[in-house]
């Protein structure tokens, strides 16, 4: 039946999933691919390799796979570096899972096969001793609900292959698959050369509606979302080298989280100049990878997100926008006259709900235009594998609707949940509904993170807890002196990082992540769950509830509209998540609360202090926000007469800002610093602290407020003119 199924898996472009987790994993893995080789012996095929190489052994079975077999031809891909090769197509990929079991390898990967192609993971068993499940082990316990339920949908599921010490499991295909085909325009207004590079009708379709962004000089913005395979990067490119063929631009920016995710774009500008038989010069990084194309006097070349966001050119394409978060996104269709915002809306990435909410807006704002596809290109319509990963990560989880008839909070038994394959869709849908950007190891962390405990609002809210703290002598010790201490994230940053290490002799729950339905937002159930979630931790005796978090205006007001205090703003940027980690806290104990206390002295200090430098690239607004509920010292303020003198000059016309910015300075930093009740609003601080404390001009300052320069001087001015008032 397998031989069968190989057949016509090839015939009708579609995949399948080997799944072998025996302690014979080598016989299993040597026999199968001797079975698909001797079925492609008579055209050529590409195999990928995926493992940890600096593990030990390894490289052993690595080479040991390659001599039995008689193959040269694999490319070997480290884990670690894997999304350099999330542009390249495969016909096998070989997944090695005997030291590491990590949802979103097996995802990503995955997606680089083709139609006809076959994923063969296999281990001994996928269970223990693997990498990224040992970084979840805490005082030597970690649960097993996500592997076993991977199992058990592998063994139930179209297309996959499971062979394990009781034997072979596998059901074919039953449903029909439809190949991709492309439908060019009868009249198409894109070189019709381009249009047929394209592999669905999607592509074409979206090749001619892209022309909008070259519809008028007014400011316009396209979006282009698709799931994963569909091939939004690739006729992106396909359009670039329209532009290019056509003139429209002289200096085009591409930006995306990474150089390495935008090498689809540049391949597919490079392959539709070549089309067009136009002559073009490459810059290349040092690992080969395109960075920058010129043609026909226009440059196309990728900035990382903070550059290109004040580049001075003609368009932006922003590639896996999602993934940039909101603050970076606002800012660049506020900067930018001509944006194309390219993002996925379900895959291995992540959901980008948050995302699709935020083009809404946009919509409102200027003309707009949304581009969707739909069919996948890589392989067919209806692909098994496509299914199978979508259904075991929950890649497309949605929330179901429903009526608040009870919203009384429980504790959820994780096995349960783990069990009942409805309910876990509903609330993982509600998370990933709820949070920007998720991926399928969080789904591995809710299942198997054993000290987590699962509460629940009736079915229209979750979150997820962990304990951390209560540590001893030596294991602070570690951390002051550079060590980890795995499953105690919050005590970690304060002992590493700003050495308050008595925090570490505290308890408390960390707040992994809090969700709400999507139709019963902003009504006050995530602040009623969320007291919940304190009024038990208090009655159990812990010191602090807390929760760290990536920057985000609307996520940190709702916490500290709910009493929690920032204590820890991290001075380095999440690259993968593009923002800066906050910590904020609600202690519970006299204890929590003066070490609370003062580290929230020390952070509102480093703040004011070091803006300029480590907290330059943060949003003013996130500033702002924490500066105003942190602590403040009780003194009286002096402001010496010449810094007056200057001030009233500045205010009334007769100096300019740069002349008086010392005494400017002195002021504000007083106000953070002294003002019990914050008497000026958040925008009228968030200028303050851009233009004073970060140093950003008065453009750069609009920019993140979304007002004019003009404007912004003139709230500088009024603000300070209430502080003089009051000091």
């Amino acid at each position: 039946m397998l031989e069968e199924e190989l057949e016509r898996a090839k015939r009708d472009y579609y995949r399948l999933f080997v799944l072998i987790n025996s302690l014979r994993w080598r016989d299993f893995l040597l026999n199968f691919m001797t079975e698909f080789i001797k079925r492609r012996n008579k055209g050529s095929f590409t195999i990928g390799y995926a493992f940890h190489p600096w593990i030990e052994g390894a490289k052993d079975r690595f080479q040991d796979l390659k001599s039995s077999l008689a193959i040269n031809s694999v490319i070997d891909i480290d884990y670690s570096k894997y999304t350099k090769y999330l542009g390249a197509t495969f016909d096998i990929m070989i997944l090695d899972a005997m030291d590491d079991f990590r949802p979103n390898y097996i995802s990503a990967l995955s997606d680089s096969v083709r139609g006809g192609g076959v994923i063969v993971l296999y281990s001994d068993n996928i269970e223990n001793n693997k990498l990224f499940k040992n970084s979840l082990i805490k005082d030597g316990k970690v649960d097993n609900f996500f592997e076993e339920r991977f199992l058990q949908l592998a063994k139930n599921h179209e297309g996959v292959l499971v062979i394990d010490e009781k034997g072979e499991s596998f059901k074919p295909l039953t449903q029909k698959v439809q190949r991709p085909v492309r439908n060019i325009p009868e009249d198409p207004h894109v070189d019709i050369r381009l249009h047929e590079l394209c592999q669905s009708k999607d592509q074409n379709k979206a090749l001619e509606e892209m022309r909008f962004i070259l519809e008028g000089e007014d400011k316009r913005i396209l979006a282009i979302t698709a799931p994963r395979g569909r091939g939004k990067s690739s006729v992106t490119g396909l359009f670039l080298s329209f532009l290019v063929s056509e003139h429209k631009f002289d200096n085009i920016i591409v930006t995306s989280p990474t150089y390495l995710s935008a090498q689809e774009i540049f391949f597919f500008l490079v392959k539709g100049l070549e089309t067009l038989g136009l002559k073009y010069k490459l810059t290349r990084s040092k690992d080969g990878k395109i960075l920058g194309v010129a043609s026909k006097g226009v440059i196309v070349k990728w900035l990382a997100p903070d550059l290109a966001k004040d580049y001075e050119g003609d368009l932006i394409i922003v590639d896996e926008a999602a993934a940039l978060g909101l603050d970076t996104i606002n800012y660049i269709t506020s900067r930018w006259k001509k944006v194309v915002l390219v993002s996925t809306i379900h895959g291995y990435e992540g959901s980008g709900k948050a995302f699709v909410k935020y083009l809404n807006f946009l919509r409102e704002k200027v003309k707009f235009k949304h581009v969707t596809l739909t069919f996948p290109i890589r392989y067919a319509q209806g692909d098994p594998v496509e299914r199978f990963l979508y259904d075991v990560m929950l890649l497309d989880a949605e929330p179901k609707p429903r009526k608040v008839n009870e919203v009384k909070v429980t504790e959820l038994d994780k096995q349960s949940l783990f069990k009942n394959e409805g309910l876990l869709r509903h609330y993982y849908g509600i998370l990933v509904s709820a949070h920007y950007r998720n991926s399928p190891d969080d789904l591995m962390i809710l299942g198997d993170l054993h000290y987590e405990r699962i509460f629940a609002m009736g079915e229209i809210g979750i979150a997820q807890v962990v304990e951390e703290g209560r540590l001893s002598k030596s294991e602070i010790n570690t951390i002051l002196n550079g060590g980890q201490s795995s499953g105690n994230l919050i005590p970690q940053r304060l002992i590493k990082y700003e050495r308050v290490y008595e925090f570490g002799f505290t308890k408390g729950w960390r707040v992994i992540r809090i969700a709400i339905h999507p139709d019963y937002q902003g009504k006050g159930y995530g602040s009623a769950l969320l007291s919940e979630i304190v009024r038990i931790a208090k009655e159990e005796g812990l010191d602090w509830v807390g929760s760290s978090f990536t920057s985000d205006v609307k996520v940190l007001n709702f916490w500290i509209k709910n009493g929690f205090i920032p204590i820890y703003l991290s001075t380095r940027k999440n690259e993968g998540l593009n923002g800066y980690s906050i910590i904020i806290i609600k202690p519970l104990t006299d204890t929590a609360k003066k070490l609370s206390l003062h580290a929230s002295e020390l952070l509102r200090e480093k703040v004011l202090r070091t803006a300029h430098q480590v907290y330059f690239n943060v949003n003013p607004l996130i500033l702002a926000n924490i500066l105003r509920v942190l602590p403040k010292r009780s003194e009286k303020v002096e402001v010496p007469v010449e810094y007056k003198s200057k001030l009233e000059a500045y205010l009334s016309g007769y100096l300019p800002y740069n002349a008086v910015a010392d005494a400017v300075h002195y002021i504000v930093s007083k106000y953070f610093s002294t003002a019990e009740d914050a008497f000026l609003n958040t925008t009228e601080e968030a200028v303050l602290i851009a233009r004073t404390i970060q140093g950003k001009s008065w453009y750069h300052t609009s920019l993140y407020l979304d007002i004019k320069p003009r404007v912004a001087e003139e709230i500088m001015r009024g603000a300070i003119q209430k502080i003089l008032e009051r000091i």
